[in-house]
């Protein structure tokens, strides 16, 4: 940020010199005052923002496989890969043979063991027949008999693999005709309109990037086509071998050009300040430890003089920084020519801008 702008200025001394020493002053003639031709700007307030530049990757907003709840063979598939499914689609069945033989057997015994209970509780109310224990014991093998059976239906309904969700059907895991057990992953679901960037922030952004900060991504193969989107979720743990912390990006996918595992470019914002004043650092000198920048000033004559400020600086992006104190809205800044200024020097204004222009290029901030 600093510049030095003393070789500059001796060099543009001894070329004076060297001029005035050729011929010597003419007899009568004044001493030529020295002035040097500026460009100044009205500073005015603006809103101020940096970027910061990550690489992602692009990720479906559901990506799940499905496994098996159910010991038995594949019977068959009901989709083939790439298809698109809605939710509750039916995509695969287990077969249920060993477990349709398990529930008539529980049934029978359900139905079973409700007639016993009915019995002897109708023997002890009535002819006082049995205990009241015998009475209980048969209504906890009924509940008992009739719970299992209920287990039993529950399986039978896991043997139909159905989507949670609408998705397209990414790859199938398991063949038809094998044999599944609990936990075997049978197909692999991601959603189908809609995925997700997923980057890494650096550790000291942590209290720059918050939930609902406007991005915008872009990709290699189409590096004109800009998307709008904002941060939808922030980790919150630093990854210890990086020194990261997760962010992701939800974003539509309608023409599903957007494939899962691509490459994405984000500019996430990491600072907005606004009705701020904003200076190019190309501007801003060192004079004994301080930073120092030039305004236009007159002196008692009514001459226009270069009025050396000493300012205070706050954040910075690319080559723009915010200016804290030490010049405010309204004052004639000086920008080209000031690297050839000393305080109280005399000036000559050859260009000026109304304000600051905000619409500089600034270079995005590589991490």
């Amino acid at each position: 940020m600093t510049n030095l702008k003393y070789p500059l200025v001796i060099t543009a001394l001894i070329a004076l010199f060297l001029t005035g020493c050729k011929n010597g002053p003419a007899p009568g003639a004044t001493t030529p005052v020295k002035m040097v031709n500026v460009e100044v700007q009205t500073l005015q307030p603006r809103n101020f923002s940096s970027y910061l530049r990550l690489v992602g990757k692009v990720e479906a907003a559901n990506d799940v496989r499905l496994s098996a709840e159910n010991t038995g063979r594949i019977e068959r598939y009901f989709k083939e890969r790439g298809d698109t499914v809605k939710r509750g689609t039916l995509i695969a069945k287990i077969d249920e043979s060993r477990l349709q033989q398990e529930h008539a057997r529980l049934e029978a015994a359900t139905k079973q063991a409700w007639e016993r209970y009915k019995r002897q509780k109708t023997l002890w109310e009535d002819d006082s027949v049995g205990s009241e224990i015998d009475v209980l014991n048969a209504k906890y093998a009924y509940e008992q008999s009739r719970a299992a059976n209920k287990a039993v239906e529950v399986q039978l309904e896991n043997t139909e693999i159905r989507a949670p969700f609408d998705a397209i059907i990414e790859d199938i895991l398991t063949e038809a005709g094998e044999m599944a057990s609990p936990g075997t992953p049978l197909v692999r679901l991601i959603t189908a309109d809609q995925v997700k960037i997923t980057a890494g922030v650096p550790a000291r952004y942590s209290g720059l990037i918050s939930t609902g900060d406007k991005s915008s991504a872009w990709f290699d193969p189409w590096p004109r086509d800009t998307i709008a989107t904002e941060i939808t979720f922030i980790g919150s743990s630093i990854d210890p071998r990086n020194r990261t912390f997760p962010v992701e990006l939800v974003m539509p996918n309608h023409e599903r050009e957007y494939k899962v595992g691509m490459i994405a470019n984000l500019r996430i914002r990491s600072l907005n300040r606004p009705e701020s004043i904003v200076i190019g650092e190309e501007f801003i000198y060192q004079e004994h430890g301080d930073n120092v920048v030039y305004i236009v000033k007159t002196d008692s004559a009514g001459n226009l003089i270069a009025n050396e400020q000493i300012v205070k600086l706050g954040p910075s992006f690319g080559s723009e920084v915010v200016v804290e104190g030490g010049i405010q809205a309204g004052d004639q800044f000086i920008t080209v020519g000031s690297a050839f200024l000393d305080d109280q020097m005399r000036i000559k204004i050859v260009g000026n801008n109304r304000e600051l222009s905000s619409q500089h290029t600034s270079k995005i901030l590589q991490d």
